[in-house]
């Protein structure tokens, strides 16, 4: 049930050494959601090997310096798939990774924010006291403004 975008094919066996759709690389690619519905009811273990397949390769085709970091991530994925006792425990367990690290994305974010104000704010200050250094007496110079006409 590949669509036409998808070049290869897909087998419905277990025993298939391909079960997947795979790109004019011989590189797995995603099918559509039927083919997938199909080998998650008919072919479960090749569903899997469509899973690592694709995970890999977005591993391999990552800059050199993401590929590390990835391969880590995939381990604790995989390693808490393995640990939970049910398909459903494994969905909650990875949803829950996925929301502590968007949290903690967002922490650094907020921080990086607030750095960036205050080094505006502290820039500025150093900026103004520069400026007014040579004012002892505490004045300030009054700049007038140019009018370009009068408005009405």
């Amino acid at each position: 049930m590949s669509n036409e975008n998808n070049k290869g094919t897909h087998g419905n066996s277990e025993h298939n050494d391909e079960p997947f759709v795979v790109d004019d690389l011989g590189k797995p690619t995603l099918p559509d959601f039927d083919t997938l519905r199909e080998l998650a009811r008919n072919n479960p273990t090749g569903l899997e090997r469509l899973r690592l397949a694709l995970c890999q390769k977005v591993i391999d085709e990552a800059p050199p310096q993401s590929r590390g970091r990835l391969e880590g991530l995939m381990f604790q994925i995989n390693a808490r798939r393995e640990l939970a006792k049910t398909d459903m425990q494994a969905t909650a367990e990875l949803s829950q990774m996925m929301n502590e690290s968007l949290r903690r994305m967002q922490a650094m974010l907020k921080d990086l924010r607030t750095i960036q104000s205050e080094s505006i704010l502290l820039s500025t200050r150093g900026y103004l006291a520069e400026e007014n250094a040579g004012n002892e007496d505490g004045s300030a110079t009054v700049l007038p403004f140019k009018s370009k006409g009068r408005r009405r």
